[in-house]
């Protein structure tokens, strides 16, 4: 993993407002933006998901540092990660059995209630209370089947991205890598890149001082692009599992 391309022509820009130009070419991508940053601002990330909407091609590769957002403000990656739902059918057939078992108890606990009840106003008899332990047998038998209810799972969740994406992990989070994921790239539409040290974030694109380079040389945006295809398929460095992260981002009832 790793690149040297010499001999391309480009444009090199330092100072404030080095994502001008930048944002304004990915706003007008026809047909795919691939993004290398390991920060991020909703409100860039909000950018790529109505690209998405339009049907562009979005890839991103980032780090485990993905969030930038204060107070009551959407999680980014909460936007990122779907969470998807399976009923199991038979599950939900074995507990709308176990409701009817427990509702028929219950019908039948309520009648020999009242009939023990009847029976002990009529006979004045406190042998009747013997009467109740069948009900109180019924109650327990109820409140297992309730129980059971409450606790059988119907639901099985499994989580997909809205858009192609890797979260690296970086060394402070992970001691299996020393590399952690600092390179901007920015590649759009397979003709325009950008590199330097401005990140995918307001700060970054508006008013920080950083250095961009933007070139179009076909040879350049062909190595750039390969690079990024083996840092999104093939780069081995310890990532987020998103199944695992889902998990951790959501709730899963279990029926």
């Amino acid at each position: 993993m790793g690149m040297f391309y010499n001999g391309a022509n480009c444009d090199i820009y330092i100072g404030k407002g080095a994502g001008k130009k930048l944002l304004n070419d990915i706003k007008n991508a026809r047909h795919s933006v691939r993004i290398v940053s390991p920060y991020l601002s909703p409100s860039l990330i909000t950018e790529l998901i109505k690209f998405r909407k339009k049907n562009l091609d979005v890839e991103l590769i980032t780090s485990d540092n993905i969030e930038d957002f204060y107070g009551h403000y959407e999680k980014n990656i909460h936007k990122l990660i779907h969470q998807n739902r399976q009923i199991d059918d038979v599950a939900v057939e074995k507990r709308e059995k176990w409701k009817a078992v427990s509702k028929i108890l219950g019908y039948i606990g309520f009648c020999l209630f009242i009939i023990v009840i009847g029976l002990a106003y009529y006979l004045k008899d406190i042998k009747v209370a013997f009467g109740l332990i069948p009900i109180v047998v019924i109650l327990l038998v109820i409140k297992l089947y309730k129980n059971k209810i409450k606790n059988k799972r119907i639901y099985s969740y499994w989580y997909s991205q809205l858009f192609p994406f890797k979260v690296y992990m970086s060394p402070d989070q992970n001691k299996l890598s020393d590399t952690f994921i600092h390179s901007k790239i920015y590649l759009i539409d397979d003709k325009i890149a950008y590199l330097g040290s401005l990140n995918f974030t307001s700060s970054g694109t508006k008013h920080n001082y950083e250095t961009r380079i933007r070139t179009e040389a076909p040879k350049a945006i062909k190595e750039i692009k390969e690079e990024m295809y083996r840092l999104m398929n093939h780069s081995h460095l310890p990532e987020r599992d998103i199944q695992l992260w889902g998990k951790q981002l959501y709730k899963e009832p279990i029926n």
